[in-house]
């Protein structure tokens, strides 16, 4: 039996993959076998309401973290967006989450082309205006992280295009932490771009942005310390890594938004070993860094941007 559900087998393939399951593991869980559910993810066969019922019991598991995602609905969200409703929204949002996290396990090259094809389908809802102005700020989110994905995998200037339309979306959206958010990571990519006066000018925009998620502002000024450090000022850079190390201890127990859960007290010890790097006291920065990386939560351990942090400090502390 057919199903007019919108769910293709490309769908089923990007869930599969994000929930982090190899497809030999789906074929046992699914008693299909793998060449099978091959040919129906790659659309040489079609997907049948057999199918669907089989991935949608395997991907409901809680511990997968999908199980809030209709597989019906998310079809239609993809196949029109522009009739998605809140729902939807919410659809996306959950497999945004999910996505994040899988990169900190594979890296950003693999994920990179699924969140293309994620920023497509958010503009489109933003466009539309599904769900109300929620749409833009979320659409604001996926663009943010597709900036982060192509600067990770070396396309300077795509990243910092995608960044500014993330800009652009967090105003039409009213989104002042996604407004932040896209200033900090657009500085991010031109302080690493070498244009240390726009990563200036950038982070000083995410700091005077009001309203945004506390939390932001602590990264943006350890930013801005490291930038100070940077153009020669090691006299402020040191009074502003002082104050903002005030701000870190601050916010301990803020409860971190799904868009920074990186931002732990163990991460702040890696920024403040970027900043004591940038102001030429190498071997307090590697201290930091060391303890900072100890303090990190263990799933953060080994991510591909927790060892770019270390190699900032030190290139012979990670690869």
């Amino acid at each position: 039996m057919f199903t007019d559900s919108g769910v293709t087998g490309a769908l089923l393939r990007e869930l599969r993959t994000i929930a982090g399951i190899g497809l030999r593991r789906m074929a046992r869980r699914t008693c299909f076998t793998s060449g099978y559910l091959s040919l129906i993810e790659t659309g040489q066969r079609p997907v049948t309401a057999g199918i669907l019922e089989a991935y949608r019991s395997v991907l409901s598991d809680p511990v997968l973290g999908l199980e809030s995602v209709d597989l019906e609905r998310l079809g239609a969200t993809v196949g029109d967006p522009s009739r998605a409703g809140r729902a939807g929204l919410e659809d996306i949002s959950a497999i945004l989450d999910l996505t994040r996290h899988l990169e900190d396990v594979v890296g950003a090259a693999a994920i990179v082309q699924l969140v293309r094809g994620m920023d497509a389908t958010a503009r489109t809802l933003a466009r539309h205006r599904a769900g109300g102005t929620a749409s833009a700020g979320l659409a604001s989110e996926v663009a943010r992280y597709r900036g982060w994905l192509e600067h990770a995998t070396d396309r300077a200037h795509t990243a910092d295009r995608v960044l500014g339309d993330a800009a652009r979306l967090a105003e039409d959206g009213n989104d002042p932490s996604q407004l932040a958010h896209a200033y900090s990571f657009r500085a991010y990519t031109a302080r690493h771009n070498g244009d240390l006066q726009r990563a200036v000018d950038l982070t000083d925009a995410a700091i005077a942005v009001t309203r945004a998620h506390p939390i932001l502002g602590v990264y943006d000024r350890y930013q801005r310390a490291e930038l100070l450090a940077l153009q020669g000022d090691r006299r402020r850079a040191a009074r502003s890594l002082h104050h903002t190390d005030a701000a870190a201890t601050a916010t301990e127990g803020v409860e971190l938004p799904a868009f920074g859960y990186w931002y732990t007290p163990g991460f702040w010890g890696l920024e403040r070993g970027i900043v004591l790097a940038a102001m030429g006291r190498i071997p307090d920065a590697i201290r930091e860094a060391e303890n900072g990386y100890a303090a990190l939560p263990k799933d953060h351990k080994g991510t591909d941007w927790a060892c770019s942090m270390l190699a900032r400090i030190d290139p012979q502390m990670s690869l």
